[in-house]
């Protein structure tokens, strides 16, 4: 068969094998793997790995097997065919290269292989091609993949040739084809993901997976029902936790109705109808915050005088490595779901949400935003769940510094300023929800705010343009009337990057989370309790006193008592649950995991949990699936007081 056409799927195959076995070295050598787990446990990796690669170059052959085995003879060996053969060589080397290199950029950021995140971004190509393109040198880059798979094909010149040797009747093509396909199918279903977990190393984990498969897995898995593929309770068994779960100081157990979350929360604060401002930053995990994990240097300033004139949130998580999930937790309060964020799914309107419950109460209700609201379909999302006003890149004004995901944070918060201004002459009060994005790759700024620090790595200048930014925000927003009765709520949306060999990465999750009201919340109080971003809104509400039909899944942090508190996160295809000192993980295939947070939040296995341990896994379950059955059954429905009352009064 070496010399006939089927030739060049051995050469293509073999370039597949070589080029997947390199990059998963270089992953090796950019993770230290072979100094912190060890050879027997990196063997085991590569070894693995060399399985799904193997599985993922049959995959990658399929259309060159069909090609082989559907072209006649007479054409096979005739001059134009062997040049389209040679294109066709140069453009599959091209793009193997180009993948290659692609996952060594993304593994450095993300500490894994192609994911939910990749899958995400190649949804909105222009945002994410324009960052590439600012963060590094594309141009290069490319034309040293375009070289590097000349010169391949240069070398593989020679040994080509016998591609043509000889022929191969159209009987024998069939049956080649035929044990091809059964082959591809057998190993398909003979290698189950299960065999990555070669450790408890979840990087060495990812190396030892396939980038293809990982993000074919990925992308067939984005609005998967959590029924199926997690482990699951009783029906009845997955309310009445939540229902113990759910309790609090301001709704008793007996205020639940039925399997929803729905009970009515009494306002255990005088009632204030104050503006409410929420502030995602971007990117701004705990580790920067200078109040937090402070440092010779501040690289945050601004942002702990505002936390000596508020209340911290600092064992405060956020649900996911993604704005969207900030966005989805700061306004519906679910828990994260697995699979995509419920921002980018079209079942997603008329959710029970912060702006819609606030919108139903008189309030006005904006986004702000410095790119394009369209991306990750968040405009869309929020303008189905309450928001009226969305303000993106389109009304700033031409001449902005903008990077490849829009405006700049300063120009951000005095577009947003200008635009609550309008809102309080109109005499109602208003909520804002206000996205910056300075904080991100490139990592480009207006030059002349902060002094530019060449010893700082891009991403900590950027974080202190970011807290510059803010602190100005802050300043200026004190010189306008709106300021007296406005509750902000200033917060990272995520950490910097994901990194940590545990399978949930607790410190890339850590997230600051202020509220800052002078005269309303307390000045310098710092509250330790363990807290989630899907705790912002119930918390909001109790910090004015409201008194309200409830559906959220999140606690108020300040009316809760600390042994309550609690985080809920996803990573991957995994979701868990954190209390205590303690963290139950959930995986596909209905596994469960439950582990002991250690020093510099390591995780420990657990392998034989105790009662309790059981009692936090099927909590994880509780909170999991009842969310993915009030989301998919509709009953997570926001219901306007109106309507409520003309349902109450006909019957």
């Amino acid at each position: 068969m070496l010399q006939t056409r089927y030739r060049l799927a051995f050469v293509l195959g073999g370039l597949f094998m070589t080029l997947s076995f390199l990059t998963r070295v270089s992953l090796l050598l950019i993770q230290g793997a072979l100094w912190t787990d060890g050879l027997p446990r990196v063997l085991a990796a590569l070894a693995v790995g060399e399985a799904f690669d193997f599985l993922a170059a049959l995959w990658l052959l399929v259309p060159w097997m069909l090609y082989l085995a559907v072209m006649p003879e007479r054409w096979f060996r005739r001059p134009w065919q062997r040049r389209m053969v040679l294109a066709g060589l140069f453009l599959t080397t091209f793009g193997t290269l180009f993948v290659a290199v692609a996952e060594l950029f993304f593994f450095q950021e993300f500490n894994g292989r192609f994911n939910f995140v990749a899958v995400d971004y190649l949804m909105y190509p222009t945002e994410v091609v324009n960052n590439i393109w600012e963060s590094y040198p594309t141009g290069l880059i490319l034309g040293m993949i375009a070289a590097a798979s000349a010169g391949t094909l240069l070398l593989l010149r020679q040994p080509l040739r016998a591609a043509w040797n000889r022929p191969v009747r159209f009987g024998r093509r069939a049956a080649v084809t035929a044990a091809f396909a059964a082959f591809l199918a057998i190993l398909t279903f003979a290698l189950p993901t299960a065999l990555t977990h070669v450790s408890e190393d979840r990087a060495l984990n990812e190396i030892a997976d396939n980038g293809y498969r990982a993000f074919v897995g990925a992308l067939l898995g984005q609005a998967a029902p959590y029924d199926g593929l997690y482990a699951t309770l009783a029906d009845s068994e997955v309310f009445r936790r939540l229902h113990r779960l759910l309790a609090e100081p301001a709704a008793s157990p007996a205020a639940f109705h039925g399997e929803t979350t729905l009970r009515h929360i009494r306002g255990l604060e005088p009632e204030r109808r104050m503006n409410v401002v929420v502030v995602l930053e971007e990117s701004l995990g705990s580790e920067f915050i200078g109040a937090l994990h402070p440092r010779p240097v501040s690289l945050t300033p601004q942002f702990d005088a505002l936390a000596r004139e508020g209340t911290l949130l600092t064992s405060a998580y956020s649900t996911g490595n993604r704005t969207i999930r900030a966005i989805e937790a700061t306004t519906s309060s679910l828990p994260p779901l697995p699979g995509v964020s419920i921002v980018r799914r079209p079942q997603s309107e008329n959710l029970f949400t912060l702006p819609a419950l606030l919108a139903d109460r008189g309030y006005q209700t904006m986004f702000v935003y410095g790119g394009h609201a369209l991306f990750d379909g968040m405009g869309g999302y929020l303008r189905r769940n309450g928001v009226e006003r969305i303000v993106d890149q389109s009304d700033f004004p031409s001449g902005t510094f903008t990077t490849a995901w829009g405006a700049a944070d300063e120009a951000i918060f005095d577009k947003a300023i200008e635009e609550m201004d309008a809102l309080h002459r109109t005499g109602r009060p208003f909520y804002s929800l206000i996205l910056s994005v300075s904080n991100h790759r490139p990592y480009h700024f207006p030059e002349g705010k902060i002094r530019w620090d060449p010893a700082l790595k891009s991403r900590e200048n950027a974080v202190r343009y970011a807290d510059y930014a803010l602190g100005h925000f802050i300043r200026e927003a004190r010189k306008h009337p709106f300021f007296d009765n406005t509750l902000f709520v200033l917060m990272g949306d995520h950490g910097a990057r994901v990194y940590g060999a545990a399978d949930i990465p607790l410190a890339s999750y850590e997230v600051p989370i202020l509220f800052y009201a002078p005269g309303l919340i307390p000045a310098g109080r710092r509250v330790d309790a363990l807290a989630s971003s899907f705790d912002v809104p119930p918390t909001i509400l109790g910090s004015l006193g409201f008194s309200y039909d409830s559906k959220f899944f999140g606690h108020d942090v300040f009316h809760t008592p600390a042994s309550e508190g609690r985080a809920l996160m996803t990573h991957n295809s995994d979701v868990a649950l954190m209390r205590g000192s303690r963290i139950a993980v959930l995986g596909l295939h209905r596994s469960v995991r439950l582990y002991e947070r250690g020093p510099a939040e390591s995780l420990k296995l657990i392998s034989s949990p105790d009662a309790a341990g059981r009692e936090l896994i099927d909590d994880a379950i509780a909170y999991y699936d009842g969310a993915d059955r009030e989301y998919r059954s509709g009953t997570y429905a926001f219901v306007p007081r109106n309507e409520r009352f003309a349902a109450a009064s006909s019957r």
